[in-house]
């Protein structure tokens, strides 16, 4: 018999032609791959053109701040003690925002812009309540930053740090949107709206500037929160922008308060006082004021306001710091087996 059959033949060639569809199939996976990475290669290059034309044009905008207070030592002496922060050029006019836990306390202000220029600040107008306090100098060829809308923003987008600690050149981290109108138990108060992002945010930024992939203002950052190290919060714009005017008129903002304690209402709380809701506000204490005006007493919930479902604190809260002095709110509260409604009107917090 021939050592080469055709039977062998049939067997062999059907291999030959599988190895080389193998090779084919490999190849084509390579070469798939090469474009995908040029594709992502050129998407990563394209996003740092980006980023780096948002921050030449932020970068201008965003100013030291460095504040001189005097503070008492153990033996009695009086020294000066340095502080730094950051802050944004609003208008070409002069007012610049930062924190206002930055200025706090402070004897002097100074600002000093990015290109090298110092002034002495005046404290236009604070609020410790919101953490915003708006400053002036007399300088021209500022440049102030685009103002954007903090009410539009959807957890995701890009956001961008930017802040001058020292006076020694800008900082800028990078991040997104990881939250939107976050509430945030501070040392004083409550913050209401913030902006949470993956940017970084540390005390030298404080008061600097988040913007968008536009390069719009979105937030001013806070570093106030003291563990929230490793998550940024900023406050969002939309409310820098609805005090700004009250605070530069007036140099404070009138805070609306409707005097009452209270504590968020779950189903554990219902079961054990017996009530017959399990969603809203229940109010543990009601001192002098305009909720105590209104006919509200210890043991009422809360259910309401202005039609506005309240599920707890955090959203009666959002609905009073987001109103103004005098106004007249319709609250509906649960007391016992009733439901009433009542007007409410707002006053200024003592």
């Amino acid at each position: 018999m021939s050592p080469v059959s055709g039977e062998h033949l049939v067997a062999y060639k059907p291999t030959r032609f599988i190895v080389w569809d193998i090779h084919s199939c490999y190849n084509g996976i390579f070469s798939q791959l090469n474009i995908l990475c040029a594709i992502v290669n050129n998407m990563f290059l394209e996003l740092e053109r980006k980023l780096v034309e948002i921050v030449d044009e932020v970068v201008p905008s965003v100013v030291s701040v460095t504040t001189t207070r005097l503070a008492r030592t153990q033996l009695s002496q009086v020294v000066p003690i340095k502080g730094q922060g950051s802050g944004v050029v609003l208008t070409d006019t002069g007012f610049i925002v930062t924190n206002a836990h930055v200025i706090e306390g402070a004897r002097d202000v100074d600002v000093t812009l990015h290109d090298g220029r110092s002034f002495k600040a005046v404290v236009v107008g604070e609020s410790k309540l919101r953490d915003l306090a708006i400053l002036k100098i007399e300088a021209e060829g500022l440049n102030p930053i685009e103002m954007g809308d903090s009410g539009s923003l959807k957890v995701g987008q890009l956001a961008i740090a930017v802040g001058n600690p020292l006076g020694l050149g800008s900082t800028v981290t990078f991040g997104m949107v990881s939250a939107i109108d976050r509430t945030i138990q501070s040392e004083r108060s409550f913050l209401e709206g913030l902006i949470q992002t993956s940017a970084q945010i540390n005390p030298g930024n404080s008061g600097g500037a988040l913007v968008d992939s536009s390069g719009r203002l979105i937030g001013v950052p806070t570093a106030m929160i003291p563990w929230s190290q490793g998550i940024g919060f900023a406050i969002a714009v939309d409310s820098l922008k609805a005090i700004f005017d009250e605070l530069v008129q007036t140099g404070t903002v009138r805070t609306p308060w409707m005097g009452i304690v209270g504590v968020t209402l779950n189903k554990g709380i219902a079961s054990h006082y017996n009530l017959r809701v399990e969603k809203g506000a229940l109010l543990v204490e009601v001192p002098r004021g305009p909720a105590r005006n209104m006919g509200l007493q210890s043991g009422d919930v809360i259910i309401a306001i202005d039609g506005a479902e309240i599920s707890g604190m955090e959203d009666l809260r959002s609905q009073v710091i987001r109103s103004k002095v005098g106004k007249k709110l319709m609250v509906r509260f649960q007391r016992g087996n009733d439901v009433f409604e009542g007007y409410l009107e707002l006053t200024d917090a003592p």
